[in-house]
């Protein structure tokens, strides 16, 4: 799951308190390199497995968090301007001139920054941080020689001849999308072609599109897992301070990376991962906008039985629609420039938009997987907000898998339904209010919460709303 790691493995397995003779990792030393299986992640699932022991089935379903994401869209990007300057550089500028930062309300805040000592001390930092759930910019951690790779033919370098991942668009925005989830069987516009080509055929085309001032836009992502070419370069990683942060935070092993090259411009639209991210600037500023999990309903995400599922239907907090979204402006964003040598810590579930401010600005990210709920010691008294944002996606997600994903629209309808015309007998609402009552939630909180739902991602022309 971790690829190759560099010689920074066997410090970091130290500092874990794994004595070298009783170390739970089955490693085999290749020169420098060491290939890594974590036997760990087995004893963590079993060691999930005893926790919930006792507990309902049902409700274990309600709070267990879904499937980790796989590198859905933690985009980067370039060209189109959302806020004017559609395509072409302004008058006077040169082509690959950068843009500047979006102003905000008021009301959001600015995202924490704090600048990397020692490790140890990151480590003081980030526990009380992943615990509360907020976001942090680090600088100056050293996880990648930016030096190197401000240099673009350093990344064509690296990837040589292999084709990679590259995403097109006839606007400045990357929608993520997976048609395998569109279980719903909704009528989908695919938003975004898919391609593979080299990283310099990739730059070349980029750079071309900007000086022409075309119309439509791209960005690479790749996953880094199987790039043996790049072996040198992993050696040369910060792996220390991502092993070592992720454990201290109690979350799994960063086991998954993924590169993002994109041009100036670019959006990735409002969406969430339910992973533990490190995402690390390379390359160029990049701005982003992120909301809390529990601003779940106020973003309006698309049903989960659609392939959008994960992303927000407002798109970009910069010019949201708030006819059709009127509760995302009681959102409370928070927002902050990446620039390079920056680590953004985004925490599980949190909404974030992204944009390249400057082209050919490279991203890499570090995923790990967030711990599950803890009912060892019983079913709580008081279930948090992201507790209940949990529940309000596996609530959704069993109402489509026992009525039929291609009626989960329908049978969203007739809950609402149900709910404000007081048809208590309907099953439905009956099997939805015995789950709620699994988590404690009381009857007079019951309906408001499932209408706020329900309202504005029911009924609805999804495609209105895919662009982002």
């Amino acid at each position: 799951p971790l690829g190759r790691l560099g010689c920074a493995l066997t410090r970091a397995e130290g500092h874990l308190g794994v004595a070298t003779t009783t170390s739970s990792w089955a490693a085999r030393s290749v020169g420098c390199w060491v290939l890594v299986v974590p036997v760990v992640a087995t004893m963590a699932l079993a060691a999930a497995a005893a926790a919930t022991q006792g507990q309902s089935a049902a409700l274990a379903a309600l709070l267990q968090a879904s499937a980790p994401a796989d590198g859905s869209g933690l985009g980067a990007g370039g060209a189109c301007d959302a806020q004017g300057d559609v395509c072409a550089s302004v008058a006077g500028e040169a082509w690959d001139a950068g843009l500047q930062p979006s102003t905000w309300p008021e009301h959001y805040k600015a995202i924490r920054r704090v600048k990397f000592t020692t490790i140890d001390k990151l480590l003081e930092i980030m526990r009380p941080q992943s615990e509360e759930g907020m976001p942090l910019i680090v600088e100056g951690t050293k996880i990648m020689n930016v030096e190197n790779w401000s240099n673009p033919s350093h990344t064509a370098g690296l990837l040589k001849d292999r084709a990679v991942l590259v995403k097109r668009s006839q606007s400045n925005k990357f929608r993520y999308f997976d048609l395998k989830k569109n279980v719903g069987k909704y009528e989908f516009r695919q938003p975004v072609q898919e391609t593979q080509q080299k990283v310099a055929a990739f730059m070349e085309e980029a750079e071309n599109m900007l000086r022409e001032g075309r119309s439509g836009r791209m960005y690479l992502q790749e996953t880094l897992s199987g790039h043996s070419e790049m072996a040198e370069e992993f050696a040369t990683w910060g792996w220390e301070t991502l092993i070592r942060t992720s454990h201290a935070c109690g979350w799994g092993l960063p086991d998954s990376n993924e590169l993002f090259v994109g041009m100036r411009g670019v959006e990735t639209p409002l969406h969430f991962d339910e992973r533990e991210n490190l995402f690390f600037q390379v390359r160029g500023l990049k701005e982003i906008a992120v909301f809390p999990f529990t601003d779940y309903t106020r973003l309006y995400p698309f049903p989960t039985s659609h392939p959008c599922d994960r992303q927000s239907m407002v798109g970009s907090p910069v010019t949201p629609n708030l006819e059709a979204f009127p509760r995302f402006q009681e959102a409370v964003g928070h927002y902050g420039t990446l620039k390079a040598g920056d680590l953004l810590y985004l925490p599980y579930g949190w909404w974030h938009w992204l944009r390249n401010l400057d082209h050919l600005a490279i991203s890499v990210s570090f995923w790990s997987t967030t711990p599950p709920s803890d009912l060892s010691k019983g079913i709580p008294d008081v279930f948090s907000e992201h507790m209940l944002t949990r529940v309000r996606r596996n609530l959704e997600s069993m109402i489509a898998t026992q009525h039929g994903p291609e009626n989960h629209n329908q049978s969203m309808l007739k809950l609402r339904d149900a709910i404000l015309n007081n048809e208590e007998q309907d099953p439905v609402l009956q099997q939805v209010r015995s789950l709620l009552a699994a988590v404690k939630m009381l009857p007079e909180n019951q309906d408001g919460f499932l209408l706020q739902q329900i309202e504005g991602r029911f009924g609805i022309d999804w495609n209105e709303h895919v662009e982002g």
